[in-house]
């Protein structure tokens, strides 16, 4: 017979860490744009960067935060679960 479960106290943590990693990388984002728009640079080659920037690279680095915050969500939730089970077994 299979046993399952977790160590609900490292899985907090992970749920801990993926959501702190999700936050830096909203402030590295934030940090980037700002930095990018206090660039003197002029142009069409600045043009076509900054609509990258904001569409396409913007986008992708957006879709990484909400991941790593629906997986913390995630972990958190399991372990919450496997700690309501141990308890009530």
């Amino acid at each position: 017979m299979a046993v399952w479960g977790l160590d609900v106290q490292q899985v907090r943590q992970l749920s801990s860490q993926l959501q702190q990693k999700s936050g830096d990388i909203e402030s590295i984002l934030s940090q980037l744009t700002t930095a990018l728009n206090n660039t003197q640079w002029t142009g069409p080659d600045a043009e076509s960067f900054r609509s990258e920037w904001s569409g396409t690279h913007t986008a992708s680095l957006k879709r990484v935060v909400q991941a790593l915050s629906e997986a913390s969500q995630k972990a958190a939730a399991n372990a919450t679960a496997q700690e309501s089970v141990s308890n009530n077994a």
